[in-house]
């Protein structure tokens, strides 16, 4: 009986040991992760901070201007008029898209699928 009972002990020591230790792998392995992914997002700002510094560079206006002397002949810009900028309110409406009445065709009634009286 008492040797029954400590061969149980001794399996559930054993047993314990090794949940212990995959627990401290599983741990290890994560920790792994998530300082590759930390390098991973550092790595991720460091190229928008290039990329920022980039877009910057290129939006001068000293850099653009000289561009757009140089390749105006063929773009055949113009400086842009105030009566071009409008506020929302002026634009026209959207058109209302209404529901096509008794329509089994695909283009629902909308465009050339009526007959023309004459």
């Amino acid at each position: 009986m008492v040797r029954t009972l400590n061969v149980l002990f001794v399996l559930a020591v054993v047993i314990g040991a090794a949940t212990v230790y995959d627990m401290k792998l599983a741990a290890k392995k994560s920790a792994n992760r998530v300082s590759q992914l930390q390098a991973e997002i550092e790595s991720e700002r460091n190229a928008i901070r290039h990329l920022r510094a980039r877009w910057s560079e290129l939006n001068q206006p000293d850099r653009l201007q000289d561009l757009v002397e140089r390749y105006n002949g063929y773009l055949e810009l113009e400086p842009m008029d105030v009566k071009q900028i409008v506020v929302p309110e002026d634009l026209p409406a959207r058109p209302v898209l209404l529901e096509p009445i008794r329509s089994p065709d695909p283009m629902g009634g909308y465009a050339a699928t009526s007959t023309v009286v004459q």
